[in-house]
C-alpha cells in the first residue's frame, strides 16, 4: 500500500513538478521503508512541469529534484510541515492540486482542507476556511438536527443542502472569537490524520499567526506550503530543504508551445509547418523554460495563422524578453504583457474586469457575463448570423481562454462549455496591476488600506472589510462590487451624488453591522444602473422608487430576511433581462416570488427563476415571454401547468434551462410542448409525471438535446428508464432524487444512456433490486447511491463499467463492509467495484 500511494505521488508529478509534496508519506509507517528505490526514480524521471498535462516522454533529471535519502524512513513527530518554494510560472499550485485531488492521497487522510493565503489575508478567516472544509458535521459524524435536514433534504439535493449547511455554519463562525476558532480547529483536527495545503504564502509572518492552531494529530498529518519567497520556505522549516526542480528543456519547451499553438481540436493534423517551426523554436528559447510563459505565447501565437503574423511576434518577443535566468521574473512579466497588447481592443477591458475578483474565487460565467454587458464592454456586431450581447459576451470569453490568458475553472453540463472560469495567479496580478495603472478600477482589499490612489478610478471592488468615506471616491463612480464583506456601509451612502452614474452595484454577501430594513429610496436616483445585485444581502425590502431604473438589465434579489413583496414599480423595468428572485425552496415567505406587480412590459426577459405560475397567469404573461432562455418555475395545481406548459414560451423553442416544480402532489399535465425546445439542454422535473407504457409515456416528449435531467418526486417505473434509454443519447447527467422511481426493481440496458457521465440516486424508498445489463452506460465516471434502505446489492453489471472513477456510498453503512477490504479480507461485492479508484462512504446520521 505504502508503494502505491508513493507512486500515485509521483506519478501526479509527471504532469507538473515544482512542489515538495513527496513526503507526504514520509512518515506513515513502518512499511514503507519497503519502498523500492529504482521504481520511485522511474516515476521521478518523468518529472515535469507545464500547466496542463503534456506528454509523458518528457524526462528532466531527478537528481536536481529528490534523491533516495529523501525518502527513507526515519523517526519524526507525527506532525509535519512540508514547504516548495518554485519562482512564480511553474505551477506549483497546478501540481499540488493534482495531488491533493488524487483519490488515492484522499483515502490516505481522514480529513483534508486548501486554503488560498492571500497578501492581505486575515486570520480569522484562514481559521473558519479551514474548519469548514475539516468540519466533521458535514463529513461523518453526522451532528446534523435529523427534523431539519430531512425537511431541506426533501426540497433540494444533496449538494444543495451541504451548501447551504456550510453557509450556515460560516455564519456562526464569524461571530466566534479568535481563541475559540483556534480550540475548535484543534478539536477537530486532533485524532485525524489531516492533510492541509496552504497555497501561496508570502510571509513567513502568515505562517507564524497559524501554527499553533494545528495540533499533532494522528500519525502521517501533513501541512503543505506553496510559496514564490525561498525565504519561507526555509524558514518554516528549516531541516527540509525546498525544491526548485528544472525548467523545461529547449525540446520539451518547443512541444509544449507547439501543443497550444495548434491544438488537435483546431487542427486535426497537429502539424506545425516548418518556416513557423523554426521561428516558434527561437522565441520559446526566450521564455526560459517556464510553462506559464510558453502557454501564455502559444494562446497568444494559435491567433496568428501567417507567416508575417509569427515573424511580428518574433521582433516583440526579441525587444522585450532577456534569457538571463537572473531575470526570469521580468521574462514572465513581458510575455504576459505581450499576450496583453496583442488582444483586440474589444478584449481588453474584458479582460482587466476579471482582477476585480477576489484572487481566490472562481468566476461564474453567468455573472461574469452580465457584468461585462452591464459596463457596456459587449457591443453586437454587424453580421449574417443575429447574436445576443450575452453570446457576444460568451464568443469573448472563449477566446480568452483560447488565448491561454483566463483558464477553465469547471465545465457546463454539456461538457464543452464554460461553467466557471478563473486566472493564474500571475496572471491575475499582472491583471490588476494593468487595471491600477490604467485607472481602470481599484481593489480593496484590507481594511487599513490607504484608499488615497481610488479617487482617479471609477471602478472599485472591496473584498474585504473596510473603513472609508464616501469623499474617498472618484466624483463619477461607474462601479461599486462589494463582496464577501463583514461591515458593508450603510446603504444610506448610495444617498451621495458621487453614485449617481453608477452602472453596476454589488453587494453580493455583503455583511451589516446591524440588519437592513430596507435599501433607501435614493436607489432611484441611479437612473443608469444596470445592474443590481442582492444576493445574499441582508435586506428586507426595496423601495418603490426602484421602478426608475429603467436601464436595468440584471436584478438580482436571491436575498435573506425577505418579509415583503416586490414593488409593483418594478413593472416599469421595461430593458430587464435577467430576473432572479428568492428561491422558493428556501424560505417560508413565498410573497416575493408571487410578484405581486404587472409584468406586461418585461417582454425582454431571458432569465427568470423563482417565479410562481399565478403570477404569470395573472397578468398574462404567459402569451408574452417569448425570449426566456432560463425559467425556474413553481404551480400550486395542473391547470396552472397545463397553462404555461402551452404558451409560447415553450413553443417557439429558445428555452436552455427551465426547472418546474409542482406542489400539493399533483402530476404534470402532458410535457408534449417539450419536444418543440430542441435546444433545451438542462431539465429539472420536481413532480408526479404520468405512467403508461412505452410508447405512451409522459418522458417520450423529452428532446433529445438534454445533457442533464433532475427528476424528484416524479414515481416513474421501469417504463420511463427505457423510454429515456431510447431518446436521450446525449445526456451526460442524470439525477433520480426522492421518491423520483416507484416500483421495486430497477434495470439499465445495454447501450443505455451511451454518454452519462454522472449518474446520482438518492431517495429511491422502494427499490430493492437494481441490476445493470453488461455495456450500461459505458462512458459513466461518477456514481453517487445515497440512502436507499431497502437496496439488497450494487449490481453486478459495475464490473463492466470500467471508464468508472468514483463511487460515493452515502448514509448506507451496511454496504461498508461489502464492498471494501478490510484486514485482508476482501468483502462480498467488493468484486464489482475493485476497478474503481475511488470508493468513498459518508454516513450523516439523521
Amino acid at each position: 500500500m505504502a508503494e502505491f500511494l508513493v507512486s500515485k505521488l509521483a506519478e501526479a508529478v509527471v504532469s507538473q513538478a515544482v512542489q515538495r509534496i513527496s513526503d507526504l508519506l514520509l512518515y506513515e509507517a513502518p512499511s514503507l521503508a519497503t519502498v523500492k528505490i529504482d521504481r520511485l526514480e522511474t516515476w521521478l524521471v518523468r518529472l515535469r512541469t507545464p500547466l496542463r498535462p503534456i506528454s509523458s516522454k518528457f524526462a528532466p533529471p531527478t537528481e536536481k529534484l529528490f534523491t533516495s535519502e529523501s525518502f527513507a524512513i526515519k523517526s519524526a513527530p507525527s506532525k509535519k510541515s512540508s514547504e516548495a518554494f518554485v519562482n512564480g510560472g511553474r505551477g506549483k499550485t497546478t501540481l499540488a492540486k493534482r495531488v491533493y485531488n488524487d483519490v488515492d492521497v484522499k483515502k490516505h487522510f481522514d480529513c483534508c482542507a486548501w486554503i488560498f493565503i492571500s497578501q492581505q489575508y486575515g486570520i480569522r478567516d484562514l481559521l473558519s476556511e479551514i474548519i469548514i472544509q475539516v468540519g466533521s458535521q458535514f463529513r461523518r459524524k453526522g451532528k446534523i438536527d435529523r427534523k431539519e435536514i430531512l425537511e431541506k433534504w426533501k426540497k433540494t439535493d444533496r449538494r444543495e443542502l451541504l451548501e447551504k449547511l456550510i453557509q450556515d455554519e460560516r455564519e456562526r463562525l464569524k461571530v466566534a472569537k479568535d481563541h475559540e476558532l483556534i480550540d475548535r480547529l484543534k478539536r477537530e483536527l486532533q485524532e485525524e490524520r489531516y492533510l492541509v495545503v496552504l497555497d501561496d504564502i508570502w510571509s513567513i509572518d502568515a505562517w507564524n499567526t497559524m501554527r499553533n492552531a494545528f495540533p499533532k494529530g494522528k500519525i502521517g498529518s501533513k501541512i503543505v506550503f506553496t510559496t514564490r519567497n525561498k525565504e519561507v520556505a526555509v524558514i518554516a522549516d528549516p531541516y527540509s530543504p525546498p525544491i526548485e526542480p528544472p525548467f523545461l528543456t529547449d525540446r520539451e519547451s518547443w512541444e509544449l508551445l507547439h501543443q497550444k499553438a495548434f491544438p488537435k481540436s483546431i487542427f486535426p493534423q497537429h502539424d506545425c509547418p516548418q518556416g513557423l517551426e523554426n521561428i516558434g523554436k527561437e522565441m520559446v528559447q526566450k521564455c526560459g523554460g517556464l510553462p506559464l510563459a510558453i502557454v501564455t505565447l502559444g494562446g497568444l501565437l494559435r491567433t496568428k495563422n501567417s507567416l508575417d503574423g509569427w515573424k511580428r511576434v518574433q521582433r516583440n518577443v526579441n525587444s522585450h524578453l532577456v534569457k538571463s535566468k537572473a531575470q526570469q521574473k521580468y521574462g514572465v512579466e513581458e510575455i504576459l504583457a505581450l499576450s496583453y497588447h496583442d488582444l483586440p481592443y474589444n478584449l481588453k477591458p474584458c479582460f482587466l474586469y476579471l482582477g476585480s475578483f477576489s484572487e481566490y474565487w472562481e468566476i461564474p460565467k453567468g455573472k461574469l457575463i452580465r457584468l461585462w454587458i452591464a459596463e457596456g464592454f459587449i457591443q453586437t456586431e454587424r453580421s449574417e448570423v443575429e447574436e445576443t450581447l450575452e453570446e457576444v459576451a460568451e464568443r469573448y470569453l472563449e477566446e480568452l481562454i483560447d488565448r491561454c490568458v483566463v483558464q477553465v475553472g469547471r465545465s457546463d453540463h454539456n461538457g464543452t462549455g464554460v461553467k466557471v472560469c478563473r486566472m493564474h495567479d500571475l496572471m491575475r496580478d499582472f491583471c490588476v496591476s494593468k487595471a491600477k495603472e490604467d485607472n481602470f478600477f481599484e481593489i480593496i482589499e484590507q481594511p487599513e488600506m490607504n484608499m488615497t490612489t481610488s479617487i482617479f478610478s471609477r471602478r472599485i471592488a472591496v473584498h474585504l472589510g473596510s473603513h472609508f468615506g464616501t469623499q474617498q471616491f472618484h466624483s463619477q463612480l461607474r462601479s461599486v462590487l462589494w463582496s464577501d464583506v463583514y461591515n458593508c456601509p450603510n446603504t444610506s451612502l448610495l444617498r451621495n451624488k458621487k453614485f449617481r452614474l453608477l452602472r453596476v452595484l454589488e453587494l453580493g454577501s455583503a455583511r451589516h453591522k446591524r440588519p437592513l430594513r430596507k435599501m433607501p429610496i435614493e436607489l432611484g436616483n441611479l437612473v443608469h444602473l444596470r445592474y443590481l445585485g442582492l444576493r445574499n444581502a441582508e435586506i428586507s425590502e426595496l423601495p418603490h422608487s426602484i421602478g426608475n431604473l429603467q436601464s436595468l438589465h440584471t436584478l438580482d434579489l436571491r436575498m435573506k430576511m425577505l418579509a415583503y413583496s416586490l414593488p409593483e414599480s418594478v413593472s416599469r423595468l421595461i430593458r430587464l433581462r435577467h430576473l432572479f428572485l428568492p428561491d422558493f425552496r428556501h424560505t417560508t415567505d413565498l410573497s416575493w416570488s408571487r410578484c405581486r406587480f404587472g409584468m406586461e412590459n418585461l417582454t425582454n426577459i431571458q432569465t427568470l427563476k423563482h417565479i410562481r405560475a399565478e403570477s404569470l397567469i395573472k397578468y398574462g404573461m404567459v402569451l408574452k415571454l417569448t425570449n426566456l432562455q432560463s425559467l425556474v418555475i413553481q404551480f400550486k395545481s395542473i391547470p396552472e401547468a397545463r397553462l404555461v406548459i402551452k404558451s409560447p414560451t415553450f413553443r417557439v423553442g429558445r428555452l436552455r434551462s427551465l426547472e418546474m416544480y409542482m406542489q400539493n402532489e399533483n402530476a404534470f399535465p402532458s410535457l408534449e410542448p417539450l419536444s418543440h425546445c430542441h435546444l433545451l439542454s438542462k431539465l429539472c422535473l420536481a413532480g408526479k409525471i404520468r405512467s403508461g407504457g412505452s410508447s405512451d409515456h409522459c418522458l417520450r416528449f423529452l428532446p433529445g438535446s438534454l445533457t442533464k435531467l433532475i427528476l424528484r418526486y416524479s414515481e416513474i417505473k421501469q417504463e420511463g428508464i427505457e423510454v429515456m434509454e431510447k431518446l436521450l443519447h446525449n445526456l451526460r447527467f442524470l439525477l433520480l432524487g426522492y421518491d423520483s422511481y416507484s416500483e421495486s426493481e430497477m434495470f439499465f440496458s445495454a447501450n443505455g444512456f451511451p454518454k452519462l457521465e454522472t449518474l446520482q440516486l438518492f431517495g429511491l424508498f422502494q427499490l430493492d433490486n437494481w441490476q445493470m445489463e453488461e455495456g450500461s452506460m459505458p462512458s459513466l465516471k461518477r456514481l453517487d447511491v445515497e440512502y436507499i434502505p431497502k437496496l439488497r446489492v450494487f449490481p453486478h453489471g459495475l464490473m463492466y463499467v470500467t471508464t468508472l472513477q468514483e463511487l460515493n456510498v452515502v448514509r448506507m453503512n451496511r454496504f461498508k463492509d461489502r464492498l471494501q477490504v478490510i484486514d485482508g479480507n476482501e468483502g462480498a461485492d467488493y468484486y464489482k467495484v475493485r476497478h474503481i479508484p475511488s470508493v468513498s462512504f459518508l454516513n450523516i446520521s439523521v
